[in-house]
């Protein structure tokens, strides 16, 4: 199983976005290797970004849902407080949520954002790579 990171699912929804067919090619590459999920964060987030439910539902259909447990927001949590220890710029809690998701269960995270991955040297990231 596959954990897509919300950067990627933006990108995928957006035919605008600037890494729209990155994503978009990744998406598909990543889903004829195994079954893709999207944590229960990355839903937060869309419907932070205004999304209404039933979009939501629609647009996610084909992911597998995996809701945030106590473990995995135990290890974002290790991951967040040893990363943000001493920074002046703060880095985002939602990224480390679905990070410590993906350790916890050993699952690979597909995802745009290349921040903060060495506060999980456990995950095997995968990235959108442009076809040119």
């Amino acid at each position: 199983m596959i954990l897509v990171d919300t950067s990627v699912i933006v990108a995928w929804l957006d035919p605008d976005h600037p890494e729209h067919q990155i994503c978009s090619d990744a998406l598909d590459r990543c889903s004829a290797m195994d079954e893709l999920a999207i944590s229960s964060i990355t839903y937060a987030e869309l419907a932070a970004g205004g999304r209404n439910r039933e979009a939501l539902d629609e647009d996610l259909r084909g992911f597998l849902r995996l809701d945030l447990d106590f473990h995995s927001a135990y290890r974002a949590g290790q991951a967040f407080g040893r990363y943000h220890a001493g920074k002046t710029t703060a880095p985002v809690l939602p990224d480390f949520l679905i990070r410590g998701q993906a350790a916890h269960l050993g699952l690979r995270h597909l995802t745009n954002d290349r921040r903060h991955i060495r506060a999980f040297p456990d995950i095997d990231f995968l990235f959108p790579v442009s076809k040119t």
